[in-house]
């Protein structure tokens, strides 16, 4: 088989020296080394663009022979070639006018929190935002709530949120701007807490579901303009990185995210996947109703699927587990959702023909997602559907030929495994599969969930801290935030690798990413970005 697709990759070539003679390309990329994520050509010296697709591949004296008296040549010198990376999971969530917090780590105290609030409300205007980014320290600590906040900042809007985004907590003023009153009934998939009176009243701490319509009504608040400007920067910083293509979800309503990506005109290419709220009575799937139809395969644009968070995190211990937590035996997390609300959601993807995405960070929740795909109809027919899990860090041991024979697509997130101690306090080291994934034939994307860096999810990739034996090599990792990622979002036929025909989205890295020493991946950035044949970023170093 290699030997037949090595000739059928020399056909192309020919083909496009041939067409070469009397069109000469674009530009061409010389004195390389290219890491194509192209199995019938894993490496390669040059390439070619004329528009905005690859038209050859090969060494630099074949790639030359295709340049003419107008292509731009760019000597490469021996500096390493990807295709553009594909963040296959992220968020965009502009946040209204306000002040934030300043904390030395993720997890901040109580004892670190409550002053630097103090402080914030004693020179912020009244009535400011004061938004703190927190982790499990505070969001586990049932002191801490609207009573608590009140007091330290009465007269401003006080919202403080898990930075793994599974947990709030807010002050009186702030419930009061979110629309959020004493009677608010409970979503479908979070929960208020409330206090232990008569009435009983809102305590000031929601959780999954509960949080997403008071997220709604904050960037509700942000203008047109400051969401655009935001956007801007997030494609800026993309482009730097060598990020050609993003997958996100947006706290925003869905329409005018869309509208909104449309006006800001980015270089970088976004696929928007609808992040749908609930209501006390059933899932929301209006926007999932009014989805455009498919873009063109080169739009920057695109808008399709559908995503459901199952379960929390490890951090909060809202993950749905098998076995009860190490640190807590008589819990095992909840699911969102119950088994017969999943296996809707898996026919309403079915009948609404939309990829179906789900948040998944345990293994009882991948457990739940697996039977309802099965129950809904031969395995055979699931493939073709590219389900996703989310994060996946649950999809282990017994699950993963299951998951392999749904032909079941996992989007890990490698920053996930930087903290070692936490999990393994909480569920030891049979989770996070990455290696195991692999090894089982299950196709596996990268997104950041986090950090934009791709090249720190690299160095995560293959080190896996929280679990080793699941590392993988760092041309496997490229391999899944690249093809992975495109074969994520049924585009892997026009991006992902670096072979003729596909779009010409490519980087020329700053370093050799495949042999610096690892504390020396994360400083990688990208030297000339390349989005469908055009320059989305250059560092002025090539000539």
């Amino acid at each position: 088989m290699k030997k037949v697709l090595v000739a059928v990759w020399g056909l192309w070539l020919m083909a496009s020296m041939a067409q070469g003679q009397t069109t000469p390309a674009d530009m061409v990329l010389l004195n390389g080394r290219i890491f194509t994520a192209d199995p019938a050509r894993p490496r390669a010296e040059a390439l070619a663009i004329r528009g905005e697709r690859i038209v050859a591949v090969g060494t630099t004296a074949e790639i030359t022979r295709l340049a003419g008296p107008n292509t731009r040549r760019l000597d490469v010198q021996g500096r390493t070639i990807t295709p553009g990376f594909n963040d296959a999971h992220n968020h965009f969530s502009p946040d209204a006018p306000g002040v934030h917090l300043a904390f030395k780590t993720l997890e901040p105290s109580w004892a670190e929190t409550a002053p630097a609030l103090t402080a914030a409300a004693a020179k912020a205007p009244a009535g400011t935002w004061l938004f703190g980014t927190v982790g499990a320290t505070v969001v586990l600590n049932e002191q801490v709530t609207r009573a608590a906040l009140d007091q330290l900042a009465p007269r401003h809007p006080v919202l403080l949120r898990a930075y793994y985004g599974h947990g709030f907590i807010a002050n009186s003023l702030a419930l009061q701007k979110l629309n959020l009153t004493d009677q608010q009934p409970d979503p479908l998939g979070g929960y208020f807490e409330r206090t232990a009176t008569t009435p009983p009243q809102l305590n000031g701490r929601f959780w999954e579901y509960a949080q997403w319509q008071p997220s709604r009504t904050l960037t509700a608040q942000v203008p047109d303009s400051a969401a655009v400007a935001e956007l801007r920067q997030l494609s800026d910083e993309a482009v730097r990185l060598g990020i050609t293509s993003m997958q996100l979800f947006s706290s925003l309503p869905f329409e005018r995210f869309v509208r909104l990506l449309h006006q800001a005109k980015l270089p970088i290419r976004v696929r928007a996947i609808p992040f749908s709220p609930t209501t006390p009575q059933q899932r929301d799937l209006s926007e999932v109703r009014r989805l455009p139809k498919p873009a063109a395969a080169n739009a920057k644009v695109t808008a399709s699927g559908m995503k459901w968070v199952l379960d929390g995190t490890p951090y909060e211990r809202g993950a749905a587990l098998r076995q009860p937590y190490l640190d807590r035996p008589d819990w095992k997390g909840t699911l969102n959702f119950t088994e017969a609300e999943v296996a809707r959601m898996v026919q309403e993807a079915v009948e609404m023909q939309q990829q179906l995405l789900v948040h998944c960070a345990g293994d009882r929740s991948a457990e739940v997602v697996l039977q309802a795909l099965e129950n809904n109809g031969p395995a055979a027919g699931w493939p073709a559907r590219r389900m996703r899990i989310e994060h996946g860090d649950g999809v282990v041991a017994d699950l993963l030929p299951r998951a392999k024979k749904l032909g079941v697509v996992v989007v890990q997130n490698p920053m996930h495994f930087s903290e070692p101690q936490l999990f393994q306090q909480r569920w030891g080291r049979g989770m996070q599969p990455l290696g195991s994934l692999l090894a089982a034939g299950v196709p596996v994307a990268l997104g950041s969930d986090g950090p934009l860096n791709p090249f720190l999810n690299i160095l995560m990739a293959s080190l896996t801290p929280a679990n080793p034996k699941e590392a993988i090599t760092r041309e496997q990792a490229v391999q899944a935030y690249t093809y992975g990622s495109a074969f994520a979002e049924f585009a892997e036929k026009d991006k992902g690798r670096i072979a003729v025909g596909q779009l010409a989205d490519v980087v020329v890295l700053s370093q050799d990413i495949f042999a610096v020493p690892p504390p020396e991946l994360p400083k990688t950035t990208s030297l000339l970005t390349l989005i469908g044949g055009q320059v989305a970023y250059d560092a002025k170093v090539l000539k």
